[in-house]
């Protein structure tokens, strides 16, 4: 099966999960990454806002955990514009507003953009991804430009409700893979990632 009729697939199965099973799942996946110690001994850490109207991961439940231990949160804020993500600054006092597609972002006086450089953990939104790490997202690419702006070493963490695929058929070359894949029950290191640290 090709990236579109994946990425309508799996939209349409996300869809028809219930909002008491959204959370309940976000909390199942929160456990999982729990279990896997050495992505809590890192300092930056960059993650998206769910947009609920597309029955996302809460990830709240991750951006509070973070904040508890005294990890640096940002958050993308995006130019659809320039199909570019800037590195946003959030913390407990941020302000949020919706914006385009129902995007959560500070508002301008709150928007306080941070190197990309400093960036050690990458959770990525995504759809469903394969067991060699490629993924399917929204399809407008703006993950697969802004990860090769970061560190080599970034850890690219995965999040999604569904079991992996075997394989997604059509990728490309400069398609992103991430490191890690969670879902509410596995664990799926990929890339070798378990031995780099």
């Amino acid at each position: 099966m090709n990236k579109k009729k994946l990425r309508e697939k799996y939209f349409h199965m996300r869809k028809s999960i219930s909002v008491k099973e959204i959370r309940k799942m976000s909390f199942e996946i929160f456990f999982q990454l729990r279990k896997i110690s050495f992505i809590w001994k890192k300092t930056y850490y960059h993650i998206f806002l769910p947009i609920q109207k597309h029955k996302e991961i809460d990830t709240f439940i991750i951006i509070n955990f973070l904040l508890k231990i005294g990890k640096y949160v940002t958050i993308p804020c995006s130019n659809f514009h320039k199909l570019s993500i800037d590195n946003c600054l959030f913390h407990k006092n941020t302000i949020l507003t919706k914006k385009k597609y129902g995007i959560l972002e500070p508002i301008l006086m709150h928007k306080f953009i941070v190197s990309i450089s400093l960036i050690e953990v990458i959770f990525i939104p995504l759809l469903i991804f394969d067991f060699r790490g490629y993924r399917i997202g929204y399809g407008k690419g703006f993950y697969d430009r802004f990860i090769p702006l970061c560190k080599k070493n970034i850890i690219k963490i995965g999040i999604s409700f569904f079991y992996p695929i075997k394989k997604i058929q059509d990728v490309h070359e400069n398609d992103l893979l991430i490191d890690i894949g969670i879902t509410p029950n596995h664990i799926f290191f990929l890339n070798s990632i378990k031995e780099n640290f």
